[in-house]
């Protein structure tokens, strides 16, 4: 719709006005201010999505493979009848053989297989130097394996092999014919052999599979790939549906870190309502100020007859010609920014996980939109304030209260009265330089809040209860097969004479089949009448009458750690072999129902037939540092003192599945040298946790917070600088005349200086009032409740990083009232008088 009634092109004219408005210096300040929330929004995006790239890739590693999904243990002809599937875009498949043993892969689990060429390239275990096995006596492995091995990786190398398979024990030698780099992080290394060894060894097994046999050589694994990565869980059971293998899919997990995901969303949001808050705060106060130096402009424009809404259009055209500036510059350096960040997070976060970065379109075009939208939200209500000024209005336009009331004038003014005067002229202005001091302290807060509620003691919690657990390598890196039994006498021996020693002790286990007694299977009759879970496993221990558990030996120490649910642990009678802990049911329900509690009795079977009955002193919880990987049928758990633990097993070697142990803190730096040595020199067999490592992970978690969170506070807070010295420069300058007409009726330059200096430490002092409010409404609130989600927070309150800002921030905001002062006073009092509008 034209502006007036018959219609003209005014975007000319409208064009060469907001072209002109350009050539003002007051304009820098804009750009800046553009500039820098288009820095943020990019360097935010840049981080999030070349992390999730990164997340994504690592998760891959882990898993083994960039393939959509895979399908274990099926025969031949089921994989021929897979792969010729129409839902199915490609396949691979692989034949297991068995698994490397010896030595050197005690810390380097190794699978031998063989692999067709799809399989090795979705699996990275493709040569990139070499070839696939092709003839009988041909091998292709990692280089991780071949430094385990000791074996120099050149191709034509003899390697002398000795793998397990389901029925025996077999050694080969084989010439190198293949390498690849592999990947530490893989749950697996391969080793890979060649067809025909393959089909004399372990041929492919034929028929029809039901997926219940123990066997595993001959078996094949089958990967696929779909048409595309949405939606693979859907895809890939269409396809296992048409042929019963549902239960043997195996979906990769690292695409669904390509879906959006609840806690992806919210910290993104976060991030997205920080940075426009901010950028919104700064460029509103920039149009603002600027419009409000420039109203008599747009008065003059209104009294030549521009309307409103032309008035408005020169208001955006001059915001979007701005941006043209602006938001390049700030894709320019965002980009940068968060590429350089991004290393630092990821090194943080963990070692192993490559850093993948990515200069995907969409971060610069979502940073795009995202910086438009904030500019023209920030110029909405400046533009309206400028359409709606009448031409009267704009020739008398002064900043003013905008309180009404009227005040009553006391007899002396001070340079205090008359900066409280001028704060109170524009409230709107106050507010937003206020906002944006408080912003950045806010944030400060509650970042350093939320790092210093880390509780190292429950972070440790999973790993080590002590100084040092030390345990077979399976159990350390979760890589099953466990074994449960592994600590040597020879290594406690020399443990518990080093240096600093405190306490040592061990926890053994035994895995067994255990009765359940016509008692037991009565409380489980009860149980079954209360819960639904319950019931559903009663018919089946009835049938039964025995279920498969974990029993525990534990040192007096090593007990100590139990927690308690119901009883307590009477030691003496414990020690005694009378008496022993139970754990509840931790595998059926919620894992809260006990099958025995104190004072009931129960029966165990003994290694060598004899059967011993027990008195239930105490329900209690192994923590999950010193417990087996693996929980058995019910999840009930028997616990013992060590001495009757071995006579249940029959066996004085019996070697404990941890040995846990104390130092004094001034041997923990050598007893972690010692720990390294021997786990890798002496007994590759062993590794262990230790406080020293877990401290180091725990500290580099918090580096990352503090890095993160100090980058985005020191921008902030920037921002808030940016803003007081545009309010205050622009206020000033504004007032030039005023200023000078005051000190010609008698005020001194050093009162003007104290008065200047007065209105810069109000901002600041209502900058760290509002800091103070929001600092304890974020922490009891947001940082509380980001926390209750760590198994580690133990919520601090604090407002140290409030109060320390205090003194900068006045001394801030007391000097650049000074300098524009300084720069004001160049000029004559006579000069600023005959300054024109």
């Amino acid at each position: 719709m034209n502006d007036i009634l018959f219609g003209n092109n005014n975007n000319g004219t409208l064009n060469r006005l907001a072209k002109r408005s350009l050539k003002s210096h007051k304009n820098t300040i804009a750009i800046l201010a553009i500039m820098l929330a288009t820095l943020l929004f990019t360097s935010l995006f840049t981080i999030a999505v070349s992390l999730q790239a990164s997340m994504q890739d690592s998760n891959m590693r882990t898993s083994g493979t960039f393939a959509h999904a895979g399908i274990k243990h099926i025969t031949l002809e089921e994989y021929d009848e897979v792969r010729t599937n129409s839902h199915i875009e490609a396949a691979g498949h692989s034949i297991l053989i068995g698994s490397a043993i010896g030595n050197y892969f005690n810390k380097t689990p190794t699978e031998v297989r063989w692999a067709d060429k799809n399989y090795a390239e979705w699996t990275f275990n493709y040569p990139d130097e070499g070839k696939l096995p092709e003839t009988e006596n041909e091998i292709a492995t990692s280089r991780i394996v071949l430094t385990s091995m000791g074996v120099s990786a050149e191709i034509g190398t003899q390697i002398e092999l000795t793998y397990v398979i389901d029925t025996d024990t077999i050694t080969n030698t084989f010439t190198l014919c293949g390498i690849w780099e592999g990947d530490p992080v893989a749950y697996r290394q391969t080793i890979l052999l060649s067809k025909p060894y393959t089909e004399k060894v372990a041929p492919a097994v034929h028929g029809t599979s039901d997926g219940t046999v123990n066997a595993s050589t001959g078996y094949i694994d089958c990967v696929m790939m779909f048409p595309s990565a949405y939606n693979i869980v859907e895809q890939a059971e269409t396809v296992t549906e048409s042929y019963g293998l549902e239960e043997r899919l195996c979906i990769n997990g690292a695409y669904s870190t390509a879906e959006i995901n609840l806690s992806a969303i919210l910290s993104v949001l976060v991030g997205v309502l920080v940075i426009f808050l901010a950028g919104y705060l700064l460029i509103y106060n920039v149009f603002y100020i600027s419009i409000a130096q420039d109203i008599r402009f747009y008065g003059m424009l209104k009294t030549l007859g521009t309307t409103s809404r032309q008035i408005r259009k020169i208001v955006y055209k001059k915001a979007f010609r701005l941006s043209l500036i602006g938001i390049p510059i700030g894709l320019a350096l965002g980009w940068p920014v968060g590429r350089l960040l991004l290393p630092a997070i990821i090194n943080i976060l963990t070692e192993n996980m490559r850093v993948v970065t990515t200069a995907n379109p969409l971060i610069f075009l979502v940073a795009v939109v995202f910086s438009l939208i904030t500019i023209f939200i920030s110029c909405r209500k400046p533009a309206k304030m400028a359409a709606k000024v009448s031409p009267m209005e704009a020739l008398r336009y002064v900043e003013q209260s905008a309180s009404k009331k009227k005040r009553k004038k006391s007899g002396h003014i001070s340079t205090f009265m008359l900066s409280k005067e001028n704060l109170e002229r524009n409230k709107k202005k106050v507010a937003i330089v206020t906002l944006s001091f408080a912003l950045s302290i806010v944030l400060l807060n509650s970042v350093y809040t939320y790092v210093t509620s880390f509780d190292f003691d429950k972070f440790v919690v999973d790993f080590s209860l002590t100084d040092f657990t030390v345990s077979d390598a399976s159990i350390i890196n979760n890589n099953s097969p466990f074994n449960t039994a592994d600590v040597s006498k020879e290594f406690y021996e020399q443990a518990a004479t080093l240096d600093g020693m405190e306490n040592i002790g061990n926890v053994y286990l035994q895995t067994s089949n255990q009765p359940l007694d016509n008692f037991a299977l009565g409380k489980m009759k009860e149980l079954a009448g209360q819960s639904e879970a319950v019931a559903n496993e009663y018919g089946n221990y009835l049938l039964r009458k025995e279920h498969g558990t974990n029993i525990y030996g534990m040192d007096e120490w090593s007990a100590e750690f139990l927690q308690v649910i119901e009883g307590d642990l009477n030691k003496e009678q414990w020690e005694s072999g009378n008496g022993i802990y139970v754990t509840p049911m931790r595998m059926v329900g919620d894992g809260t129902f006990s099958l025995y509690h104190p004072g009931d009795t129960l029966t165990i079977s003994c290694a060598d037939g004899v059967k011993k009955t027990y008195n239930v002193l105490a329900v209690v919880l192994v923590p999950r540092a010193l417990a087996t990987p693996l929980s058995l049928d019910l999840g009930l758990d028997f616990v013992l003192p060590s001495t009757e633990f071995l006579s249940v097993v029959n066996s004085t070697d019996y070697l404990p599945m941890r040995t846990i142990f104390d130092v004094d803190e001034s041997n923990m730096t050598s007893t972690e040298n010692w720990l390294k040595n021997y786990t890798t020199n002496v007994d590759s067999s062993l590794d262990y946790y230790s406080k020293v490592t877990l401290r180091q992970t725990f500290q580099s978690m918090i580096d990352m917070y503090h890095l993160i969170g100090g980058a985005l506070c020191a921008i902030l807070a920037l921002i808030g600088i940016l803003n007081f010295i545009n309010s205050m420069t622009t206020s000033i300058l504004s007032r030039q005349k005023e200023l000078a007409m005051m000190q010609s009726v008698g005020m001194t330059g050093r009162q003007v200086k104290q008065m200047l200096i007065f209105e810069g430490i109000g901002y600041s002092l209502l900058g760290l009032l509002c800091s103070l409010v929001f600092s304890v409404v974020a922490s009891v609130t947001i940082v509380r409740a980001m926390g209750a989600e760590l198994s580690y927070f133990t919520w601090n309150f604090t407002l140290l990083p409030v109060i320390l800002c205090i003194i900068p921030f006045i001394a801030i905001t007391g000097l650049i009232p000074l300098i524009c002062y300084k720069n004001m006073a160049r000029k004559t009092i006579i000069e600023r008088l005959g300054i024109t509008e």
